[in-house]
């Protein structure tokens, strides 16, 4: 009753936590015991929305096995008495608001397999003591505040095999003792403060499945041996890698993930990544890559998300042989070159970012063939000719952007049927004809951005049905006539429709609006 007692919201959750009444405590709920002993073996109260602290009455439980208050809303500290538990083989106090720092009293705990203290405020350094848990074998701390270095001795853990750190303030470097963690296969420690190079041995880490160094502040180059890793996953990305790509990564056949982007590496995107067949995500993205994309990475069959960059090359029609792709997304760079026709292969493919290149030419009709599109974003290129009529056949997109072009023509009427549509962005472009009535038809829309064109005629009254529709911008075209009155169309603030000469509006300057005030 000490430890219910120290637990706050347990009016509905802990009913039957009750001496008085039952006197059976391993009846309760999340009470178990040994049906010999009757001892309490386990005690599982996870997700119950539980307040208060952790009860140093925990520590008289001398024969409990396993404890779950994962989920819950427990502060306080990490009683120190938990080391009373010499039985413990399973700890989970995940998520919770647990602060102070870790007691030094766990190492006690020597049949202790499982340790999961991830999304608490823990602060201070990860004790070193944990090292002598000899049979530890998940140990996971991240997204806490811990300090200071990884314990050198850690890495001597044979027994070890999930190390999740991701999430603190961490400093030092990577050990090259961490490829004696001869039986680990998941090692995060993204998002810490770690500094200094991959260690050169990084090859021998044969275990590793799951390799996460991602946001530190690791410099130098990716060491040529990485390539003798097994990894299913290698995340690099977000340091200050420099130097090149090193080819032998094309020989990592187990790869289904290879993410080092937002570096500062540098030279050509090396073919030979097209011998990746088991690769499913490939982010290269935010470095210094030159060098035209290679056409052999056409030849990953799995591919589903590819984010990269290059020079002033066109994209290679391969790449349209990824039939599982689902992402490509190529912002911010200086590729040139028409939209491959090709493209229209890409039956999996529901997200397509071009913007912000060189690109020229017309919109391929084809596009509208990629049934699955929810975002098309095509913005800040040279594209030009007129929007096609077959976009309006994307049922599932939702964002469409195509501002920033040379686009003349109309705005499709058959705009109207992109029910599921979200955002349209067509602005600083040459469009001309009327603002299409079938537009009132789009229930979803948030934003329609039809600035800097040469559209004019009426403001359709239509518009005014698109209940969701709250950013509007029709300013500087060609627009005349009265702004609708309906009160739903009140809310846009007057440069939603300024630089439109005949636009008769409420604000200064309109031709119907306030007077200009005399000097």
């Amino acid at each position: 009753m000490a430890i219910k007692a120290s637990f706050s919201n347990v009016a509905n959750m802990l009913l039957d936590w009750d001496d008085v009444h039952n006197n059976d405590f391993c009846s309760w709920r999340g009470v178990f015991c040994d049906n010999v002993s009757l001892n309490v073996v386990s005690l599982n109260l996870s997700n119950l929305n539980l307040g208060g602290e952790i009860s140093s009455a925990l520590g008289d439980l001398r024969n409990l096995q396993s404890i779950d208050l994962q989920g819950n809303k427990l502060g306080g500290q990490i009683p120190d008495e938990i080391g009373n538990c010499a039985s413990l083989a399973y700890v989970d106090f995940s998520t919770n608001s647990l602060f102070g720092d870790i007691p030094f009293s766990i190492s006690k705990l020597k049949q202790l397999e499982f340790l999961n203290l991830k999304n608490n405020q823990l602060t201070g350094p990860i004790p070193a003591t944990l090292t002598q848990i000899p049979n530890l074998k998940t140990l996971d701390l991240a997204r806490n505040q811990l300090t200071g270095d990884i314990p050198r001795l850690l890495y001597w853990n044979e027994v070890l095999q999930y190390l999740g750190l991701r999430g603190n303030m961490l400093t030092g470097t990577l050990s090259p003792d961490m490829c004696q963690l001869t039986g680990l296969w998941y090692f995060d420690v993204r998002g810490n403060n770690l500094t200094g190079t991959i260690p050169d041995n990084i090859g021998n880490c044969t275990s590793f499945e799951i390799l996460d160094v991602s946001y530190n502040q690791i410099t130098g180059v990716i060491p040529y041996n990485i390539g003798f890793l097994q990894v299913a996953t290698l995340s690099l990305q977000g340091n200050r890698l420099t130097g090149r790509i090193p080819e032998v990564v094309g020989l990592m056949q187990a790869l289904a993930v290879l993410d080092l982007s937002d570096n500062e590496l540098t030279g050509p995107i090396p073919p030979i990544l097209g011998n990746l067949s088991s690769t499913g995500k490939l982010y290269l993205h935010g470095n210094k890559l030159t060098g035209q994309i290679p056409p052999e990475l056409g030849n990953m069959s799995r591919l589903s998300y590819l984010q990269l960059n290059g020079s002033n090359w066109p994209i290679p029609s391969n790449i349209c042989s990824c039939a599982a792709l689902n992402q490509f997304n190529v912002h911010g760079n200086f590729l040139s070159g028409s939209i491959p026709l090709e493209f229209r292969n890409l039956g999996s493919l529901t997200y397509l970012n071009l913007s912000s290149n060189s690109f020229k030419g017309k919109i391929p009709a084809e596009l509208g063939h990629i049934i699955n599109l929810d975002t098309l974003d095509l913005s800040g290129n040279n594209f030009s000719g007129s929007i096609p009529l077959t976009l309006g056949d994307l049922e599932h997109l939702l964002i469409l952007n195509l501002s920033r072009n040379h686009l003349n023509g109309t705005l499709p009427a058959e705009f109207g049927n992109l029910r599921s549509i979200q955002i349209i962005d067509v602005s600083f472009n040459f469009l001309a004809g009327v603002i299409p009535t079938e537009l009132g038809q789009l229930q979803n829309i948030n934003s329609l951005i039809l600035n800097n064109n040469k559209i004019h005629g009426k403001i359709p009254d239509q518009l005014t049905n698109c209940f969701s529709l709250a950013n509007l911008n029709i300013s500087f075209n060609n627009l005349s006539g009265i702004i609708p009155p309906m009160k739903n169309f009140s809310r846009f603030a007057p440069a939603s429709f300024f630089g439109n000469p005949f636009l008769c509006g409420n604000w200064i300057g309109s031709i119907c609006g306030p007077s200009l005030p005399k000097s």
